[in-house]
């Protein structure tokens, strides 16, 4: 598990560890789970529990600043988050050298360049502890393996990212009906996250980014500082989350109302690219790799249109076609090729960045991998560049 943060951060929501939190369901700090395989035999082993979780002490005096907490030593409380076993988190080392006598493979999170100086911190101290108590145990990273696991979704998963959908969709409604020249970019920042939020989305998967005109061109531009003017096109990319479940979902909006011409050509392209790799998602397609879904795109983009000097388009599709979507933004995926199956959630996000012409433009939908094809889950949504500006005009008009 994740312990919440000391001092003045303790008063920020906490967010659980995504692998944690799919192996538990369990969203409060300072919690650890100990899994192991049917025990079996007889004797003591045949008695050690499948799973454990252990939770904190209980701390009434912290309680009266952070609210009730589970009690480990309540019988009812194993019942009530559904494990075989809850116990003190300060017995773990005690059951730890118990199952240690009969495991000798260990997978825990170990530490990875991916994530945070603090979260490296922590797994190396979690990695140590465990050596230091189980000095014989081949400590192996559980990453791949949760991975694996974690790219295709149970019908429960796929409810909350439905419903995180919903909530995307929504707030990119709202959006393009106030998006106009002289309004700043942090003030669709801030609709987008009132329209999830309000609709049970509490946190946005990642800070939304609001990119206009010369920022539309910076792929993760997130300061939304600027002020959108007429001309300019307007990157939105946002998403929300939803029981831990994240959407991704991206549009471009011309800030006047209308593509001109170039724009519109240039929006076209990104929209015929990403059609022919949606139209490519199936079980066994590959999202990258010869004929993966990343070349469909590619070969499109660079074989419709040119730039100011006649080159072809290809060169400015600086980043991938997409990535899974779930308990992360860019959620877990235990191989780069990324085989397609069914349950799989995908981004499909392809884009051109003409710093030049102060043009960028990125058509990002979520699709579910079904058994002959895709659902495209945010197709609520609109894309052509027709009802965009049918879109934008009618918050105009209200």
């Amino acid at each position: 598990g994740t312990t919440e943060a000391a001092g003045s951060e303790a008063y920020r929501a906490f967010h659980q560890e995504s692998n944690f939190f799919y192996l538990t369901g369990y969203a409060e700090p300072g919690a650890i789970l100990l899994v192991a395989p049917q025990p079996g035999g007889s004797g003591e082993r045949a008695q050690l529990p499948e799973e454990i979780l252990f939770l904190p002490s209980r701390n009434p005096r912290e309680e009266g600043w952070t609210g009730p907490q589970l009690d480990p030593q309540q019988p009812q409380t194993a019942a009530r988050l559904g494990f075989a076993a809850v116990r003190d988190a300060a017995t773990l080392d005690v059951e730890l050298r118990r199952y240690g006598k009969y495991y000798r493979t260990l997978y825990t999170l170990l530490p990875s360049t991916q994530d945070s100086e603090e979260e490296q911190a922590a797994a190396r101290e979690r990695v140590g502890r465990l050596r230091k108590l189980l000095p014989a145990a081949d400590v192996r990273d559980a990453q791949k393996p949760l991975a694996g696991l974690r790219q295709v979704k149970s019908v429960t998963e796929l409810q909350q990212i439905r419903r995180a959908e919903d909530c995307t969709v929504d707030a990119h409604l709202a959006a393009g009906r106030e998006i106009v020249p002289g309004k700043f970019e942090y003030e669709i920042a801030a609709l987008v996250k009132y329209t999830m939020e309000r609709m049970g989305c509490t946190v946005t998967g990642f800070d939304p980014i609001i990119g206009a005109g010369p920022h539309s061109v910076i792929l993760h531009y997130t300061r939304a500082a600027g002020r959108m003017e007429a001309g300019d096109l307007v990157v939105v990319d946002v998403g929300g989350e939803y029981g831990d479940y994240s959407a991704d979902v991206s549009r471009t909006f011309p800030v006047s109302g209308h593509f001109t011409d170039r724009q519109r050509e240039i929006y076209e392209i990104v929209l015929g690219a990403q059609k022919a790799a949606i139209a490519a998602v199936k079980p066994g397609a590959t999202l990258y790799g010869r004929n993966g879904l990343h070349q469909i795109a590619y070969q499109y983009l660079n074989t419709h249109g040119q730039d100011l000097h006649g080159a072809p388009l290809g060169k400015y599709f600086t980043h991938g076609i997409g990535h899974s979507v779930g308990l992360d933004v860019h959620d877990a995926t235990d191989d780069p090729a990324v085989v397609l199956r069914p349950g799989m959630v995908l981004a499909i996000e392809p884009g051109l960045y003409l710093p030049e012409e102060n043009i960028g433009v990125r058509i990002e939908d979520n699709v579910l991998v079904t058994e002959d094809g895709c659902e495209v889950l945010t197709a609520r949504l609109p894309r052509e560049p027709e009802d965009m500006e049918r879109w934008m005009q009618e918050g105009r008009s209200q």
